[in-house]
C-alpha cells in the first residue's frame, strides 16, 4: 500500500524540506501524519475494546478494521496546500471537501488503492470510503475517526508543536487515553414534536483527567494562535490563493489564454481547471511541490497578475501585514479604523494588491475547515457518570470558548501599509 500512486504522492510533499513560515502545509507532512493517524486508531481501537468489554458489550473487530483504515486513509483527498485549495475552489463555486475526494480516490476502479481494499475483504471499498464521508455518527467507531477526540486530532497536535517548535500547550497523551470512556451524547435537541434527540456513543473523559482536557483544548488554541493563523502562514495562503484563482480563471477560459499562464500545455494545473478537468486523475497530479516547482514558470507569465504573485512566492517578497488590532483591542475602534482602511484602499482590495483577511476566527473548538459547532466534535467530561460538556464545567474553556476574530490586511508595498496605519485614528 504504501508503494501506491496515492501515497507516493503524499510522500512527495516533504521532499523540499522547506519551513512551515515559508509555506504553510509543507511541515505537515501528510504521510508521516496518515502514519501517525493509524498508530493513534491503533490505540483507539484498544480503548474501545477494553470499554465494550467494560460495558459487556460486544467488541466489532469488521467495524474497527473498517475505522483503522480510513484514519491511515483519510488524508488522501487534500488538494495542493489543503484547506487554501479548498477556499480556492469555493471561491469558483466547487463546494467539494476534501473527505469527498479521498472516498472518490478510494473507489476509484483504475486506482491502486481499491483492490488492496478489495482483496481483504469484498465490499470493504466501499465501508471505507463510507465512514469518511460521514457526516454523523452512528457508533462507536466513527468517533475514532472523526470526534472531539479522534486519531487526527491527537497526532496532529503532538506532530505539529513538534515540527514547528512552538513550546506553548501540553498534551498528556497516555493520561488522556487512560482515562478515555465510552458514553452516549445527545447530538441534538428534541424537536418541537417532544422527539426524543439522537444518541450516540462517543469518546468522553474521567472527571479526574478535566485538567488534562483543559491543557488538550489549549494546545489546539495555542496552535491556532502562533501556528495555523500565524500572519505570515495567513498571508502566504491568501497570496497562493490569489495565484490559484488566476489560473483557474484563464485555464476555464473557451478564447485560449491558457497559455498566458507561463506553463506549458499538459501541465496538471491546466489540465485540472481547465472545462470538465476536475477528474480523480488529474486530482491525485496535485500537491505542494507540483505548485512550488511551477513557480519559476508561474513567474514569466504574460499574465501580470500571475507572474508578480508567482515571482513573490518565489522570492519570498510577501506582502507586508497589517494586524487590525493595532488599533487598540476596543472592537468598535477596530470596526471603524477598517470601515476608514477599507474606504482608503477600495481599489486595491478589488484588485487585491490589498487583501483583506476577516475569515480567521479562533475559539476552544476553533478548527482550521472544520465543523466544530457539532456536538459529537466537543469534548465531554463524565460528571457523575453522565456527559457534559467540558465548558460547563472548565472556567478555562468557558472563558475562550467564545470566538476571537483576528482581521488582516497584507499590503503588496510597505508604503500602502504604512499610510493605512497613519490614517486618523479615533481617540
Amino acid at each position: 500500500m504504501i508503494d501506491t500512486p496515492e501515497f507516493q504522492r503524499l510522500r512527495r510533499i516533504r521532499q523540499l524540506g522547506v519551513s512551515e513560515f515559508t509555506f504553510p502545509g509543507a511541515v505537515h507532512t501528510r504521510f508521516a501524519h496518515s502514519i501517525g493517524v493509524f498508530h493513534t486508531a491503533r490505540t483507539l481501537v484498544e480503548v474501545v475494546r477494553r470499554e465494550m468489554k467494560r460495558l459487556g458489550k460486544d467488541f466489532e473487530r469488521p467495524k474497527a478494521e473498517v475505522a483503522l483504515i480510513a484514519a491511515l486513509l483519510h488524508d488522501l483527498g487534500h488538494g495542493p496546500f489543503s484547506h487554501t485549495f479548498e477556499g480556492v475552489q469555493a471561491s469558483r463555486g466547487v463546494k467539494r471537501r476534501h473527505e469527498k475526494w479521498t472516498a472518490d480516490i478510494i473507489r476509484n476502479p483504475e486506482g491502486c488503492i481499491r483492490p488492496l481494499l478489495e482483496g481483504h475483504k469484498p465490499g470493504f471499498t466501499e465501508e471505507v470510503a463510507a465512514l469518511l464521508e460521514k457526516e454523523d455518527p452512528e457508533d462507536i467507531h466513527h468517533a475514532i475517526v472523526s470526534s472531539s477526540f479522534d486519531a487526527d486530532r491527537l497526532d496532529y497536535l503532538r506532530r505539529d508543536k513538534l515540527m514547528t517548535g512552538t513550546g506553548a500547550g501540553g498534551l498528556d497523551f497516555d493520561w488522556l487515553i487512560d482515562n478515555v470512556r465510552v458514553a452516549e451524547i445527545e447530538l441534538d435537541a428534541p424537536d418541537e414534536d417532544g422527539d426524543e434527540p439522537r444518541r450516540v456513543p462517543t469518546f468522553c473523559l474521567t472527571a479526574k483527567a478535566l485538567p488534562a482536557a483543559e491543557q488538550f483544548l489549549l494546545a489546539r488554541h495555542t496552535l491556532h494562535q502562533q501556528v495555523y493563523f500565524h500572519k505570515t502562514t495567513r498571508c502566504v495562503e491568501h497570496m497562493i490563493a490569489k495565484l490559484l484563482r488566476a489560473v483557474a480563471n484563464l485555464a476555464d477560459a473557451t478564447d485560449g489564454n491558457a497559455g498566458k499562464t507561463g506553463l506549458p500545455d499538459g501541465h496538471p494545473l491546466l489540465s485540472f481547471f481547465a472545462a470538465d478537468g476536475e477528474t480523480v486523475t488529474n486530482y491525485l497530479a496535485l500537491d505542494d511541490m507540483l505548485i512550488l516547482g511551477s513557480l519559476d514558470a508561474l513567474s514569466k507569465a504574460k499574465d501580470p497578475v500571475i507572474a508578480e504573485t508567482a515571482g513573490r512566492l518565489k522570492e519570498r517578497r510577501l506582502y507586508k501585514s497589517l494586524d487590525i488590532a493595532e488599533f487598540g483591542e476596543d472592537s468598535g475602534r477596530q470596526r471603524r479604523q477598517l470601515r476608514r482602511i477599507k474606504d482608503r484602499f477600495k481599489d486595491q482590495i478589488e484588485a487585491e494588491t490589498v487583501m483583506l483577511d476577516e475569515n480567521a476566527a479562533i475559539g476552544i473548538y476553533a478548527e482550521v475547515g472544520g465543523d466544530d459547532d457539532k456536538m459529537h466534535k466537543k469534548l465531554h467530561i463524565l460528571d457523575a457518570n453522565k456527559p457534559v460538556e467540558i465548558s460547563k464545567l472548565s472556567d478555562l474553556v468557558r472563558a475562550l470558548e467564545p470566538k476571537k476574530r483576528y482581521t488582516r490586511l497584507y499590503f503588496a508595498n510597505k508604503e500602502d501599509r504604512d499610510k493605512a496605519r497613519r490614517i486618523k485614528r479615533t481617540p
